[in-house]
């Protein structure tokens, strides 16, 4: 559930409740009003009967109501009406208003003592207004208020839900800046909105790329200097077992020089990926695919390579051969016996290199990590792969596996052809 949508809802909710409120509240007001006004008319009426009374006026009526829905009856002790008379059944007697029902329609009722103006008790003055009007003014009352009610509501709502859009604009977009962070090479996110929880929110997100920023460059210095202190020193031993190795045929020799070559190629790595050489940008040049494949196979003898065609790409052949090495080298080891291992170009519009091994195959839980750097269940240290699918990015392409535990790995390297990149300048 997004934020924003809870916040919709939470606006929503907020303006339906106080809607709400106050519509019970003003219908509540009414109806107090409403009662306290026919009460007190109807008390002055009982008054001034009992007034006219004991002080009789020549002319005077004793009801100044006169309408529709009301009675006033003059009943003596034994609840007999005697004014008006014909009258068989007298009203309920009640010392304050009440509210009851008369004849299947409500009423309010309301009695005072009828004496002389000598003050003897003949009995009771009652009255009775009907309060069916009264109810009809409520409901009238409570459909506008529900009505208008609504209208507001609505227009609140989509008041709200657009400056609510609007006060997370700036949010949006400091989350799109988040999303294109790269981890590789993360940059500080842009913020222009106002300094206020999300500015705050911009401010502790680029404290914390500049600490990753900082925390890369100490490692990259120190790869660096790993793999300078390696490269030296490899690059002179296999050089002088190359050496032996031209005069002497020993299986060990060769098994010596092939470890100091993986060896040397992991620090070349390590040092690419210290020096930041993968997100430089390069000059391209045409590359044949064929060449450098060939010139791969021969440093693994024994893996099967197929040429289907022709194919050239542009790009760094540096690079390019760091690729290829990187995922051939890779099934080697998976493998065991480069005889087990198929190298195949399919040329095209993109040219795909298929790398199939016989090996143990990856995990299901491994390869969605299987590209991430210094990411390794097999030894080593985890670089190769996570190059090569930089060096394949960086030429418009990319590295693709399929692999089942038991089934061997299947890697597919896809770049673009010559052609393709004439129409598209590969991206660096």
């Amino acid at each position: 559930m997004s934020l924003r949508f809870r916040l919709s809802l939470l606006v929503a909710l907020t303006s339906l409740a106080g809607l709400l409120f106050f519509g019970l509240l003003a219908y509540g007001l009414f109806v107090r009003q409403q009662v306290a006004q026919l009460e007190l008319l109807l008390e002055r009426d009982l008054a001034r009967a009992q007034q006219l009374f004991s002080e009789p006026e020549v002319g005077a009526s004793f009801s100044e109501l006169g309408a529709d829905g009301f009675t006033q009856q003059f009943v003596n002790p034994a609840g007999e009406v005697t004014i008006p008379p014909g009258e068989a059944d007298a009203l309920l007697l009640a010392e304050t208003p009440t509210l009851v029902r008369l004849a299947g329609r409500p009423a309010l009722i309301a009695a005072v003592p009828w004496e002389t103006g000598s003050g003897l008790q003949l009995g009771t003055i009652r009255a009775a207004l009907d309060m069916s009007s009264a109810l009809a003014a409520r409901r009238v009352l409570a459909g506008s208020l529900a009505a208008s009610g609504l209208l507001i509501g609505l227009a609140s709502l989509f008041t709200g839900l657009g400056v609510l859009r609007r006060a997370l604009r700036p949010l949006n977009r400091l989350a799109a800046e988040a999303r294109q962070v790269d981890p590789a090479s993360p940059r500080l996110a842009r913020y222009s909105g106002p300094q206020d929880e999300v500015g705050d929110v911009a401010d502790a997100l680029n404290a914390a790329l500049e600490s990753v920023r900082a925390r890369q460059a100490e490692e990259r210095a120190s790869l660096a200097e790993i793999a300078h202190e390696l490269a030296a020193p490899l690059t002179l031993v296999a050089g002088h077992l190359d050496t032996l190795g031209s005069r002497v045929e020993d299986p060990a020799l060769d098994v010596a020089r092939s470890a100091a070559r993986e060896l040397l190629y992991t620090s070349q790595d390590l040092l690419s990926l210290a020096r930041g050489e993968l997100e430089q940008v390069f000059t391209p040049r045409a590359v044949d695919l064929n060449e450098l494949l060939t010139q791969l196979a021969a440093a693994y003898p024994g893996v099967e390579l197929l040429i289907e065609g022709p194919a050239k790409v542009a790009g760094s052949p540096e690079r390019l051969v760091q690729m290829l090495r990187n995922v051939v080298r890779n099934a080697v080891q998976a493998s065991e016996r480069p005889e087990e291992v198929e190298v195949r170009l399919e040329p095209g519009l993109m040219h795909h290199i298929h790398v199939v091994d016989q090996g143990p195959g990856i995990p299901a839980a491994d390869l969605p990590h299987i590209f991430d750097r210094f990411y390794t269940k097999r030894g080593g240290a985890g670089v190769g792969l996570s190059v090569a699918k930089r060096i394949a990015k960086t030429h418009g392409g990319d590295i693709e596996v399929v692999s089942e535990t038991g089934a061997g790995a299947h890697f597919t390297v896809t770049l673009p052809s010559l052609e393709a990149q004439i129409v598209k300048e590969p991206e660096v």
